[in-house]
C-alpha cells in the first residue's frame, strides 16, 4: 500500500476544480494527489483517500467518482472502508474539534469559524432547524424532542427522504469548512444508502471505532481481508488523534440525542452484517 500525498485529499469535494471541463483534465487533477507514476509502474500497489466528508456529500462526490473513473470495471475495483462511532459521542467530538484553536494555521482555517461563538446546544438546535426546514426529519417533534415512530417508519427509506437529504446537502453543506452538519453526519444508514445504491454492498467494510479500543489487530485483520491483502502484525496499537474535553455533554442534551439517533441506529444494525452490528450497543 502506498499513501496518497496527503491524508485527506478532498479531491472530489473541496479541491474539485470546476474550471476543468474535460474528463481527462479532471482525472489528471485527481491523480495529482496520489503517487500516480509509481502506481502505474507497480500495478500490485494499492492506494487510498481518507477524506471523511465524502460519506456525507454523496450528492457531489459519487457523480465525480463516476466521471473520473468512467469505466464500470474501475468502479467494481474500489474498496470502501467506513469507520463509524456512537453518533451522540460523535456530536461532541465534532464540536470540540472544529472549535479547538490547537493545531497548525491550515488546520484551524479548514475547521471554520462558524461555531466559535456558539455553544454546542446552539449548534445542535441550528442543525435540527436546518433538517426541519428541508423536510428531512418530519418525525421529530422540536418541542417535545421526541420521535413519532409512525411517521418515522413511513418516511425513512422513502424517495421523499432521499429528496430531502439532497436538498439539505445543497443548502447546508459548504466547501472548505468543517463547521456544519453536526447531527446529519450521525445519520449513518441514510448516508450509506446513497452509496450502496451505486456500488455493490460487498465493496464496503463498515467498522466501529469502539472496536478499535478493544483490539486494533482484530479490526485490522478485517481490513486486510477486505483489501485481499495478507495479514500484517500491527506493532503500535496506541490511539492517535485523541483529545480531552473540558466538559462533557449535559445529561439532558445527551439523552435527547440518544432518543433522536436510537431508531436510526436500529436501522443501521438491520442493514449491516456482522456480530458487532447485530449486538450494537449505541
Amino acid at each position: 500500500i502506498i499513501r496518497a500525498k496527503r491524508r485527506e485529499t478532498h479531491c472530489f469535494d473541496w479541491r474539485w476544480d470546476t474550471k476543468l471541463k474535460t474528463r481527462e483534465e479532471q482525472k489528471e487533477h485527481c491523480l495529482s494527489f496520489f503517487f500516480a507514476k509509481e502506481l502505474y509502474k507497480h500495478p500490485s500497489l494499492l492506494t487510498g483517500d481518507s477524506t471523511p466528508s465524502y460519506l456525507l456529500d454523496s450528492y457531489r462526490v459519487i457523480p465525480r467518482i463516476k466521471k473520473v473513473f468512467y469505466h464500470q470495471r474501475h468502479w467494481n475495483k474500489i474498496s470502501f472502508i467506513v469507520m463509524l462511532r456512537n453518533p451522540t459521542k460523535r456530536v461532541k467530538s465534532h464540536y470540540e474539534m472544529v472549535t479547538s484553536l490547537d493545531g497548525t494555521e491550515a488546520q484551524i482555517k479548514t475547521r471554520g469559524t462558524e461555531w466559535l461563538n456558539k455553544t454546542i446546544e446552539d449548534v445542535i438546535e441550528l442543525d435540527f432547524m436546518n433538517m426541519k426546514n428541508c423536510g428531512l426529519i418530519p418525525y421529530w417533534d422540536i418541542d417535545s424532542k421526541t420521535v413519532n415512530m409512525d411517521i418515522f417508519h413511513s418516511f425513512v427509506g422513502s424517495e421523499e427522504e432521499d429528496d430531502a437529504f439532497i436538498s439539505y446537502l445543497k443548502q447546508f453543506v459548504p466547501m472548505n469548512t468543517g463547521s456544519h452538519s453536526i447531527l446529519v453526519r450521525g445519520l449513518y444508514e441514510l448516508q450509506l444508502r446513497q452509496w450502496m445504491k451505486v456500488f455493490d454492498e460487498k465493496q464496503f467494510l463498515v467498522l466501529k471505532l469502539e472496536d478499535m479500543c478493544v483490539g486494533v489487530q482484530h479490526t485490522m485483520n478485517k481490513v486486510w481481508k477486505h483489501l485481499s491483502l495478507p495479514p500484517f502484525k500491527i506493532e503500535d496499537e496506541e490511539a492517535k488523534n485523541t483529545r480531552t474535553y473540558k466538559n462533557e455533554l449535559q445529561q439532558d442534551t445527551k439523552d435527547m440525542l440518544d432518543r433522536f439517533y436510537k431508531p436510526h441506529n436500529e436501522r443501521l444494525s438491520l442493514v449491516l452484517s456482522g456480530e458487532e452490528w447485530s449486538n450494537n450497543s449505541w
